[in-house]
C-alpha cells in the first residue's frame, strides 16, 4: 500500500469535512436538523386535517408547536425571511383549522376556509421539508393528502372517537405509508445522503446504527438498520461498539458537561457501520459518523475505539463545528475534539489520569505496525514511527509548529500543541480528568467568546478565564493552565480592547 496515501489517511482521520468550508457546511447541517424536526411536527399534526377533510370527523388531541418553538429561530437567521413567515403561516393555520372544523360554519364556508388553511399548511411543509432534504416524493406524498375533499361513503376511513386517536394513527389512516411502516423502528432513515426523521412515528430512537454491509451507498435501500435504542447487543463487533460508543460520548456530554444532546437538536446520533471494503477512515459528514472497516493490513475496525467513534460525534456540538477548520485554527478544532473524546473514553471506563492512555486510536493500529494510536495528547510526535506511516509528526511546542497547506494548513499536525497543554492541566491537577481540567476546557468553549478563527493563544487566555471564574485567581487549577501553557510555548492572548466611548 502506498505510504504517502497511508499518511494522508493518519492526517485526515475525521477529515471527511475537512475543507475550508467545514464550519459553513456544519452551520447548514444544524439548519437542516431542526428543518427536520420541525417538518415532522408539521406533517404529524396535520394528519388531523387530512383526516378532517377526508371523514368530516374532527379527532386531533391538542396540536404542538415545540419544535417550532424551540427551532424557529434557526429559520428566522437565513438571509431572507420567506421560509420563516411560510412556515410560521403553516403552524398559523394548523391552530385555526379546529375552528373552522366546527359546526357553526356553514358547510360551504367551512370548505373554503378549510381549503384555504390546508394550502398554507402544504406550502409550510414544501418549504420546510426542502430545507431539511426531505425527498420531493415524499413530501408531496404528504401535501397531496391535504388538498382532498370527503370520501364517498363506501370508503369512509374508521371513525375515531374526538381526542382519542393519536395523530400516529391518523397519519396511517390518511395516506400510503409503506416505507415509514418498514421502518416503524428506529423513525429514521438515510435518503440520498441525508438524515431523514420520518412524520409517521411518535418517538425517534436516541441511537441507532445502519449496516452498509460493505456498500458506499447512504440511501434507505442499501443500508440495513442493525440496531437502536432498547435493542441488545447483535454479535457483531461493528455494530455493537458503534453503539456503545454513541451512548459513551452523549452519556458523557449529559452526565459530566450537562449538555442533554450533542448539536442541541434532539435529533438521534446515528452511525453507518461496515462501510466500503477495506476503508481506512472514519468521519463525520454534518449528521452522523461513517465507519470503515479497516484494510487488516494497517488498521483495524474504526469502531474497536470509543474515542475515535466519539471524536466523530464531537464536531457535532455546535461550538466546536462554527471553529474554522484551516490553519492554526483547525489545528485547536481537532485538539478540542480529541480532548473530549479522551475524557469521553477515561469517564467511561474510570480512569483517573495517571491511568488512561491519551491516546486517540489506541489498538487502532495492526500489530505488525509499529505504533499505539493516531495521536498522543501524553506525548504528541510518538504515536506512531513505521516504515510505512512514517514518523507521528504532530509537535508538542510552538518552535516546533509547521507551517504548511498540506493537511488544510496542519489541522491534524499542530493539534497536539494545545493537546499537551491540556494533558498538563489534568496531570497536575491529578485525579480524573474531566473533574476539573474537562470542565475548564467546556467553560472556555462555551464562554461566546471562541469565535470562528481563534488562535492558540486566544484560547490560552480563554481557559485561563475559566479558571479563573471556576476556581478563583492564584487557585491551583489557575496556576496549572498558567504553567501548560508556559510550558508548550504558547502565550496568553490578550483579550479584546474594550470600546472607546467620547467624553461626555
Amino acid at each position: 500500500m502506498d505510504s504517502a496515501l497511508i499518511a494522508a489517511v493518519i492526517g485526515t482521520l475525521g477529515g471527511g469535512l475537512a475543507t475550508g468550508g467545514a464550519a459553513w457546511l456544519r452551520t447548514r447541517a444544524h439548519l437542516r436538523t431542526a428543518a427536520r424536526l420541525i417538518y415532522a411536527e408539521l406533517t404529524r399534526d396535520s394528519a388531523a386535517v387530512a383526516y378532517f377533510r377526508q371523514t368530516g370527523h374532527w379527532a386531533a388531541p391538542t396540536l404542538s408547536r415545540a419544535a417550532w418553538d424551540r427551532h424557529g429561530a434557526a429559520l428566522a437567521r437565513r438571509r431572507d425571511g420567506r421560509s420563516f413567515e411560510t412556515v410560521h403561516s403553516g403552524y398559523e393555520a394548523l391552530e385555526l383549522v379546529p375552528f373552522i372544523a366546527d359546526d357553526t360554519l356553514a358547510p360551504a364556508v367551512r370548505e373554503r376556509w378549510l381549503g384555504n388553511e390546508s394550502r398554507r399548511i402544504a406550502t409550510a411543509i414544501e418549504e420546510i421539508g426542502a430545507i431539511a432534504q426531505v425527498s420531493r416524493k415524499q413530501v408531496q406524498t404528504w401535501t397531496r393528502r391535504l388538498e382532498g375533499g370527503r370520501l364517498a361513503d363506501g370508503h369512509a376511513l374508521p371513525l375515531a372517537t374526538s381526542g382519542v386517536v393519536s395523530l400516529p394513527l391518523l397519519d396511517r389512516l390518511t395516506g400510503d405509508l409503506a416505507l415509514e411502516l418498514v421502518y416503524t423502528g428506529p423513525g429514521v432513515v438515510l435518503r440520498e445522503g441525508s438524515l431523514v426523521i420520518l412524520p409517521s412515528v411518535e418517538q425517534v430512537a436516541q441511537y441507532v446504527v445502519f449496516d452498509a454491509e460493505g456498500g458506499k451507498s447512504f440511501d434507505h435501500d442499501h443500508l440495513r438498520v442493525a440496531r437502536y435504542s432498547g435493542q441488545p447487543p447483535t454479535g457483531d463487533a461493528a455494530v455493537d461498539e458503534a453503539y456503545d460508543g454513541l451512548i459513551a460520548a452523549s452519556t458523557f456530554a449529559s452526565e459530566v458537561l450537562g449538555r442533554d444532546s450533542i448539536d442541541g437538536s434532539d435529533g438521534p446520533l446515528v452511525a453507518v457501520v461496515h462501510h466500503d471494503v477495506g476503508y481506512n477512515n472514519a468521519y463525520w459528514t454534518g449528521q452522523y459518523i461513517v465507519l470503515g472497516d479497516g484494510d487488516e493490513e494497517i488498521f483495524g475496525r474504526f469502531t474497536q475505539c470509543p474515542e475515535v467513534v466519539a471524536s466523530e460525534v464531537w464536531p457535532g456540538v455546535p461550538e466546536i463545528s462554527v471553529i474554522s477548520f484551516y490553519g492554526e485554527s483547525g489545528a485547536l478544532s481537532v485538539s478540542i475534539r480529541d480532548v473530549f473524546a479522551s475524557l469521553t473514553k477515561q469517564y467511561a471506563r474510570g480512569q483517573t489520569v495517571d491511568e488512561a492512555d491519551w491516546v486517540l486510536g489506541a489498538g487502532l493500529l495492526m500489530p505488525s505496525v509499529n505504533g499505539v494510536g493516531l495521536r498522543s495528547l501524553k506525548a504528541p510526535g510518538t504515536a506512531y514511527d513505521d516504515q510505512v506511516l512514517g514518523k507521528d509528526p504532530q509537535p508538542d511546542h510552538m518552535r516546533d509548529y509547521l507551517h504548511t497547506e498540506r493537511d488544510n494548513g496542519g489541522v491534524h499536525i499542530n493539534g497536539g500543541i494545545p493537546s499537551r497543554a491540556f494533558f498538563l492541566v489534568a496531570a497536575a491537577l491529578g485525579g480524573k480528568a474531566w473533574e476539573r481540567a474537562g470542565l475548564i476546557w467546556w467553560d472556555a468553549l462555551t464562554s461566546g467568546e471562541v469565535g470562528e478563527t481563534p488562535l492558540f493563544a486566544d484560547w490560552a487566555r480563554l481557559t485561563v478565564q475559566a479558571a479563573v471564574a471556576r476556581y478563583s485567581g492564584n487557585s491551583e487549577e489557575h496556576r496549572a493552565v498558567l504553567s501548560a501553557w508556559d510550558a508548550v510555548g504558547v502565550p496568553i492572548g490578550r483579550p479584546p480592547a474594550e470600546p472607546q466611548t467620547p467624553d461626555s
